[in-house]
């Protein structure tokens, strides 16, 4: 099998980061996707889409 290019590069993730930050954002996570897609979270974010009802019960 033969070694694929990423789709989404260190330095991508680098400037998404600095943007955020000179923006005043501050990130609390970070997700990427095998398409490509980058997901920036914010603190102040609402509850991560990928939750069920027994999470809720763990907290």
């Amino acid at each position: 099998m033969a070694n694929r290019a990423a789709t989404v590069k260190q330095s991508d993730l680098t400037r998404y980061l600095k943007a955020a930050s000179a923006a005043g954002v501050i990130v609390s996570k970070i997700e990427v996707a095998r398409d490509g897609t980058v997901r920036i979270f914010t603190p102040d974010a609402g509850p991560d889409e990928g939750s069920n009802p027994c999470d809720r019960l763990l907290k």
